[in-house]
């Protein structure tokens, strides 16, 4: 049996297509180790699941949960961890994400295996919500958010121990405000772990760890033409259709002024 519990997030009101990218993603590229496969069917209520989101996941095998009503993703992938209680580890791709290299799972897996590593994941950001608010807003999200630079992982994509992740306060309402505070806030959970004194690494492509200091650089997310991203999702695509002046201004949200959207080594 698999130690390793893979979720993938299906979120009913994007319809069929983010399933569909999914599965030829995950089928093209093997994740490279063994693993079960639970697919949380979030937001479909009392109703049927539709025939093309079935039809979609029956090329893959899976097992399937289903929350009574619909949730934040860092609420579903928590009842996902209290489910799997045969995992030690679990993976989480939301709605969007497509694995893009060949045994991304693995390198996932390699990495948090590391001594003192608590989280790893396919992109990383020192963004803050505080910082790069608007004035007016800044005083109520002092209160949740810490000021640049707010090294965290990014939730499209993670990987973590599962007592580790159980030990972790995950308080999250309906908002995505909520969300948000638990994925990037003070009490967030890269910040709980860190106050563990467990590490957070981003991966890329290669399957290469990198701590905070080097995620500006390591062409993952915003950064570069993000030649080493292992999961993309629908932030990454954006940056990747972006124009330039856009593309550096979503860098500088990431990384701070200096950041342009090119490698600065």
């Amino acid at each position: 049996m698999s130690a390793v519990c893979l979720v993938h997030l299906v979120w009913a009101p994007l319809g069929a297509e983010p399933v569909r990218r999914f599965v030829r993603s995950y089928t093209e590229h093997p994740p490279g180790l063994g693993h079960r496969l639970l697919v949380v069917l979030n937001g479909f209520d009392d109703g049927e699941v539709p025939r093309e989101v079935t039809a979609a996941l029956d090329a893959v095998e899976h097992e399937t949960l289903r929350p009574q009503q619909p949730v934040q993703d860092l609420a579903a992938y928590r009842l996902a961890a209290e489910r799997a209680a045969w995992a030690e580890r679990m993976c989480f791709v939301n709605s969007h994400s497509e694995p893009l290299a060949d045994g991304w799972l693995a390198k996932l897996d390699a990495q948090l295996s590391r001594p003192r590593v608590g989280i790893v994941g396919a992109t990383g950001s020192h963004e803050s919500q505080f910082s790069s608010a608007a004035r007016p807003f800044r005083p109520w999200r002092s209160r949740f958010y810490p000021p640049f630079p707010n090294p965290h992982v990014r939730t499209n994509g993670f990987m973590l121990r599962r007592s580790d992740m159980l030990a972790l306060e995950w308080s999250i309402g309906r908002s995505k405000s909520s969300a948000h505070r638990l994925e990037s806030g003070k009490a967030g959970i890269t910040r709980q772990l860190l106050a563990r004194g467990l590490q957070p690494l981003v991966v890329d492509r290669d399957g290469r760890g990198h701590a905070p200091e080097a995620w500006a650089v390591s062409r993952t997310y915003r950064s570069g033409e993000q030649e080493g991203l292992l999961i993309a999702d629908n932030r990454t695509r954006h940056y990747a259709a972006a124009p330039p002046r856009e593309r550096a201004w979503l860098a500088s949200l990431a990384w701070g002024p200096a950041a342009d959207g090119r490698d600065r080594r």
